[in-house]
C-alpha cells in the first residue's frame, strides 16, 4: 500500500506543475528531505497528511484511489443545512467552491468585490465548511463529495437546481460531450431490478474515474459534468391529458 501511495503522489506532483524543491519550500523542509522520503518511500502519517494539503487532496482521496473504493460521501446535518437554505448566496457559493471554482474566478464571473465575496465568505466560515484565508480567499474546510438530503432543508433549492439542469440538457443539442437520453419501455420487476443495479454501478463508476482523474490531470484539462439518472415505474395516464383545452 505505502508504495502505490507515494506512485500516485508522484503522479499528482506531475498533475500540478510542482517540483521536489517546489514541494519542500511549501512544508518548509529541504529539497533533500523530500527526496528521501519519496526514495524511501516512508514517512510519518503526519508529514504524508501535509504532503496531501499542500495538493489540496485528503489522504482518504489517497488512499481510496489505491485501494479503488469509493469515497463516502458527507452529510452536513439538518442545522447547517437549514441555515444554507435560509442563505442562498452562502449555499450557491459553497456548491461553487465545492465544484472547484477559485475564489478569484467566482469574483471574476460574478461581478463581486473583495468586501462582497468576504461577507459571503464569513458566513460560511461561520459554519464551518470554509475558511477565510489572508488575501480573502476562500479555502473549503473539507474535500470529496457532499451528500444532501433530499427531503431535508434544501429540498427546494436542491429541486429547482437539478430541474433547471434537466431543461437545460433537454433543449441542447447533441453533442460528443452532452446528451438527453430517454426510453420507456414494459419490463419484468427482474429487469427493472437489473436496470436499476447497473445504473447504480455507472454512478459508482464515474465516482471513481472522476476521483481519479482530480488526482492526476492538471485542472485545466478537467470540466464540470453533471449525470442525471431517473429509474422508476411510470404511469402515462397520470402524465398525459386528453382533454382538448
Amino acid at each position: 500500500m505505502q508504495s502505490e501511495l507515494f506512485d500516485l503522489l508522484r503522479t499528482v506532483l506531475k498533475a500540478r506543475g510542482l517540483t521536489y524543491a517546489a514541494l519542500a519550500k511549501r512544508l518548509d523542509l529541504s529539497e533533500p528531505t523530500i527526496k528521501r522520503i519519496f526514495a524511501e518511500r516512508d514517512c510519518k502519517l503526519s508529514r504524508m497528511t501535509a504532503i496531501c494539503s499542500v495538493l489540496d487532496l485528503t489522504l482518504d482521496d489517497l488512499v481510496a484511489e489505491a485501494n479503488r473504493v469509493e469515497v463516502t460521501p458527507v452529510s452536513l446535518g439538518d442545522r447547517i443545512e437549514a441555515r444554507l437554505a435560509d442563505d442562498r448566496p452562502a449555499f450557491h457559493l459553497f456548491l461553487l467552491l465545492l465544484d472547484g471554482m477559485t475564489s478569484e474566478a467566482i469574483q471574476n464571473h460574478y461581478g463581486l468585490d473583495d468586501l462582497a465575496l468576504f461577507a459571503i465568505g464569513r458566513r460560511l466560515e461561520k459554519l464551518s465548511l470554509v475558511e477565510v484565508m489572508p488575501g480573502g480567499r476562500l479555502r473549503l474546510n473539507m474535500q470529496g463529495p457532499v451528500e444532501f438530503r433530499r427531503d431535508g432543508p434544501l429540498h427546494r433549492t436542491l429541486l429547482d437546481l437539478n430541474m433547471n439542469f434537466l431543461r437545460a440538457t433537454y433543449l441542447d443539442q447533441y453533442t460528443e460531450h452532452s446528451a438527453f437520453l430517454t426510453q420507456s419501455r414494459r419490463v419484468s420487476a427482474k429487469t427493472a431490478r437489473h436496470m436499476l443495479t447497473q445504473l447504480r454501478a455507472l454512478r459508482a463508476e464515474l465516482s471513481d474515474l472522476a476521483r481519479k482523474d482530480q488526482l492526476t490531470q492538471p485542472d485545466a484539462a478537467l470540466h464540470s459534468y453533471k449525470l442525471s439518472l431517473a429509474w422508476s415505474p411510470v404511469a402515462f395516464s397520470e402524465l398525459l391529458d386528453l382533454d382538448a383545452d
